[in-house]
């Protein structure tokens, strides 16, 4: 049986319940890390005490998706905040998180501060009942300067089925300042599959480099904290992320008997929204710019050009620096790719908002 002593962040008034009941049978989905001594890990490399040194009392969690929740309640325990939102529909979770508060009210009151909160976390409308409706939190407006340090996201964002949207969209919200990034620059711990943040995190000039991850790069300080060790001998272990955020992060490792369903690698992101008041990027511009180039991101930026409106091939590329039109968009850093815009975005005659529409898919829902 692993051990749940010694750990710093693991709350003793849980301990005995966690270790006796195990964690679920089935993960309906889900990807969960199960052991103490991980979630320790994890913690210790995110410092979140730090990040958070008045957290007691003063902070808010809302917490997406929790499952098995063992990394929930440890970085309770870690920063004692004022509330907790467990937000999750599943009958299990949420009977496991009944009776964990309800041990929890015998032993310490719950001071821990947990709510359980049985709406579903992919519907903007929790959201809005949860702060305008129940008032069950009442965020405050923090500046573009600071990092919010009165709330913080945790979301398991591993189902197959949505995971890899929703995470598009809440790095959006980054974008168009919207959902609870409204509040200011909120951050966001989000666990995801392997596949979904090796994608996301890829640089310029590496092979998974796509349009989202150019704006997750654009609009977010996004770090690796960990990633799952590799299941083949032949692999090392974050095989298939970009090498050069992997020696930049220096994620933690996860065991594979660490993550349920077994064989199921799992990884976990640190996503700081960048200050973008100083920026001045329309993003609707930015989006559309970003589709036409990536569509063809192998061909060279100059020989995309043409593609963007009648003209640009000849207005713009006098004004772009040599090196960056003799670069695929695939190459291009996000400062490179910012010089194009800028220039796209001072041109007189760049597409109308209802132009831009009807070639950009409609999102079907925008936080």
């Amino acid at each position: 049986m692993q051990s749940f002593k010694g750990l710093r962040s693991l709350n003793p008034a849980l301990a005995p319940l966690i270790a006796k009941t195990g964690p679920p049978t089935h993960q309906y989905g889900f990807r969960n890390v199960v052991r103490p001594q991980s979630c320790q890990d994890l913690i210790d490399k995110l410092d979140l005490k730090s990040k958070y040194p008045n957290s007691a009392n003063n902070l808010d969690i809302i917490d997406v998706f929790p499952g098995y929740g063992l990394f929930s309640t440890m970085v309770n325990f870690e920063l004692n905040p004022r509330k907790h939102v467990l937000m999750d529909t599943n009958k299990q979770y949420v009977s496991m998180w009944r009776n964990r508060i309800d041990h929890l009210r015998e032993r310490t009151g719950n001071s821990e501060n947990f709510v359980l909160y049985e709406k579903d976390g992919y519907t903007w409308e929790t959201y809005n009942d949860l702060i305008e409706k129940d008032k069950i939190i009442q965020p405050e407006t923090r500046p573009s300067s600071q990092i919010h340090d009165e709330l913080l996201i945790i979301g398991n964002l591993t189902p197959s089925k949505f995971g890899e949207a929703l995470f598009a969209q809440w790095l959006m919200c980054c974008a168009y300042g919207n959902w609870m990034q409204k509040y200011g620059r909120v951050r966001m711990l989000c666990f995801a599959t392997d596949h979904t943040a090796a994608k996301f995190c890829a640089q310029e000039k590496f092979t998974k480099r796509n349009k989202s991850g150019i704006k997750r790069d654009t609009f977010t300080e996004t770090s690796v904290i960990a990633v799952t060790e590799s299941k083949e001998l032949s692999e090392p272990d974050g095989f298939g992320f970009d090498p050069t955020v992997l020696i930049k992060d220096q994620p933690v490792i996860l065991p594979i008997k660490a993550v349920l369903p077994e064989g199921n690698p799992v990884s976990l992101l640190e996503v700081n929204p960048r200050d973008l008041s100083k920026l001045d990027i329309d993003v609707d511009l930015y989006e559309y710019l970003l589709k036409i180039l990536m569509f063809r991101s192998s061909s060279l930026v100059i020989e995309s050009l043409s593609h963007l409106a009648p003209g640009a091939e000849i207005d713009l590329p006098p004004k772009i620096p040599n090196e960056i039109l003799q670069k695929s968009t695939k190459e291009l850093s996000v400062e490179e790719i910012l010089t194009v815009y800028n220039v796209f975005n001072n041109w007189a005659f760049k597409p109308s908002f209802e132009e831009m529409v009807s070639i950009n898919d409609v999102e079907s829902r925008r936080f």
